[in-house]
């Protein structure tokens, strides 16, 4: 039994079965990449859009595909090698998802529901681009959940990943959507240069306060091809050890409302394009890392919210 709210917990609890999401690539941009905010992009983000393992992948390798159906099928003999599953979410996952006409969106979104086996969809984006015109799509489209990336709340010490919003746009989002009762997902990023553990923590408190459906947890990844990449061949900051990290993820278990289910404790990376920290590549040491911890200390989710 874990010592955290997991989303395999949360799909078998919530609907008896385990249920694959399946990401797929809707063939977006971002106003952080089109000139409309700036060209650079955050700065963590891949030339992918932070979705290299997105839509058709053959032999190994993504290639561009506009059918969705196609990226569906591709992802499910992908992942039959992992799991055996007959439900499935269409993750909507890399640039900004929202960030195109809701007509066309509502095409794009039909097109993936239509999909054999899938459930519903979970659709990743800006909070600045999350609208009160999109609340109606998401609930005739069966989106299950909205992702958020925040990454950190301290907007003085995150001003330098050139995302161009604020801890105050996201909060507007978030509240647009939990009013209407869409969930949402927030991701949070340990490790950031200038961050220190209590500042992480903060954000997870900030959070946890908040009570959203899910949190996903990063470790900060240095990619090729972003301008972190340069930045950090430049500076070359020193990088959080996988036990430091798995420090600051129990610390960050034990104070997130028990209700949040915790949908992700690393972070992925291309093998090939990855340049710090290696060691995230073994995502099953860091996942092991952390349940040992956590049962060193005899600790659960949540045991500081309910002290």
């Amino acid at each position: 039994m874990k010592r955290y709210y997991s989303l395999s917990d949360y799909f078998k609890k919530t609907y008896g079965e385990k249920w694959i999401k399946l990401s797929v690539d809707g063939g977006f941009t971002c106003p952080n990449r089109d000139g409309t905010l700036s060209h650079q992009g955050c700065v963590f983000c891949s030339e992918e859009g932070s979705g290299e393992f997105a839509g058709l992948i053959q032999s190994g390798v993504k290639a561009f595909a506009s059918n969705i159906e196609a990226q569906i099928e591709s992802q499910k003999k992908l992942l039959s090698k992992k799991w055996n599953a007959e439900s499935y979410i269409a993750y909507f996952q890399n640039y900004t998802n929202t960030y195109k006409p809701i007509e066309a969106l509502d095409i794009l979104y039909k097109e993936a529901l239509g999909c054999a086996g899938i459930k519903g969809l979970v659709v990743s984006t800006r909070p600045d681009c999350v609208r009160a015109e999109h609340i109606d799509l998401f609930k005739h489209n069966h989106v299950l959940w909205v992702e958020l990336g925040l990454q950190s709340v301290h907007d003085e010490k995150s001003e330098w990943l050139n995302r161009h919003y604020s801890y105050s746009d996201f909060k507007r989002a978030f509240d647009l959507l939990s009013v209407a009762g869409i969930q949402v997902v927030v991701h949070l990023i340990a490790g950031l240069p200038g961050e220190g553990k209590e500042d992480f923590l903060e954000s997870v408190r900030t959070i946890s306060t908040l009570k959203p459906f899910g949190v996903k947890f990063h470790m900060l990844n240095i990619v090729e091809g972003t301008e972190m990449a340069r930045l950090f061949k430049i500076a070359h900051w020193p990088m959080l050890s996988e036990s430091t990290y798995i420090e600051w993820i129990c610390d960050a278990i034990e104070m997130l409302d028990p209700d949040i289910v915790i949908h992700r404790l690393t972070g992925d990376a291309h093998k090939s394009k990855l340049i710090e920290p290696k060691w995230i590549l073994n995502k099953r040491s860091v996942l092991n890392g952390i349940d040992k911890c956590l049962v060193a200390r005899n600790s659960k989710q949540g045991i500081k919210v309910l002290e």
